[in-house]
């Protein structure tokens, strides 16, 4: 069965099973404040930030370059009007910055995030570009934008330490959530496209699958115009911390690993087209699950009804 029919079946479910007062549609309608916020995301800012993190020579878990990236990035958000930066520093040293929403901050928050350490085969030179330098400068460049503009919930940009090294860094953050995690989306070796196929794997579970259909829909009407493909790839990144604490997390992830883990993953291996269209899609579904306020209306755009942005029962933090 198709992937655009899998999802839909899949949306149908949570619409059946969603609140009676909820109205609308899945998507809804094309929306020219949200398509002009998703016109601000700029390729030249993705190239710049991987080709910083790539000259840190190696960002693996424990040495002097991890903890230089560490400090970049946190100087980097810090340089962000609106955002409030938590202090990095000890460990695992996640660097997260808040933007505040407008409404309710019991609401649930909005979390999208990227892990900055790096590993290859020599620890010594581990640039580590594609895996996942351009994942970190799209979350980085998704802060930019969104800083610029309001939404109901608040929203989480987070750069996760050593993943490589078995998630230490979201498995900290999502046992202690301060708040219910609406949603995750998670940005890992999502940048690489060396034959312009334009292939983009979406990896969900059942409790993310509305959040896939979501995406499905904005693929079409925002013009990222990717052929999206359906959990292809199982990989253990971020995501699994947040959906081992019962929350919704999706993944976006290219075809293939490409140089990732060797020293050759550099910045010409990274193809930034693809990911400006990525770093697009996930902006379109992070704004519609944190209640996008456009400017002209005033007025938070309505919250798809489904059953995935409810807040979820807090998981058990003591285990």
């Amino acid at each position: 069965m198709p992937f655009s029919v899998l999802l839909l079946a899949g949306v149908a479910v949570l619409l059946a099973a969603a609140p009676a007062a909820a109205t609308g549609t899945p998507g809804g309608e094309y929306d020219p404040g949200l398509a002009a916020m998703l016109a601000e995301i700029d390729e030249s800012e993705l190239r710049d930030t991987t080709y910083d993190l790539q000259n840190f020579s190696t960002r693996a878990y424990g040495t002097d370059g991890n903890r230089d990236a560490g400090a970049y990035l946190s100087a980097r958000l810090a340089a962000i009007t609106g955002l409030e930066v938590e202090p990095g520093g000890g460990e695992p040293n996640n660097i997260v910055a808040t933007l505040p929403g407008s409404g309710d901050s019991s609401d649930g928050v909005v979390v999208v995030g990227a892990h900055y350490d790096s590993t290859s085969s020599d620890p010594a030179r581990a640039p580590g570009a594609t895996d996942n330098g351009c994942g970190v400068a799209i979350v980085l460049e998704l802060a930019r934008v969104m800083s610029g503009h309001s939404f109901d919930r608040t929203v989480q940009f987070a750069f996760w330490n050593a993943e490589e090294v078995g998630r230490l860094g979201s498995i900290d953050y999502a046992a202690d959530a301060a708040v219910p995690v609406v949603l995750y989306l998670n940005y890992d070796s999502s940048c690489y496209d060396p034959l312009n196929r334009s292939v983009l794997d979406i990896v969900y579970d059942e409790r993310s699958a509305g959040i896939a259909a979501l995406m499905a829909d904005y693929n079409t009407l925002y013009g990222t115009n990717f052929t999206l493909t359906e959990n292809v790839h199982t990989c253990t990144s971020d995501h699994v911390s947040f959906r081992e604490r019962g929350y919704p997390a999706v993944t976006t992830h290219c075809e293939e690993h490409g140089p990732a883990h060797t020293p050759d993953d550099t910045i010409d291996r990274v193809s930034f087209g693809y990911a400006e269209r990525n770093a697009r899609l996930g902006l379109a579904v992070l704004a519609e699950a944190a209640g996008f306020r456009g400017e002209e209306a005033g007025a938070a755009i309505p919250k798809v009804p489904m059953m995935v942005w409810e807040i979820p029962e807090r998981p058990d933090r003591a285990g």
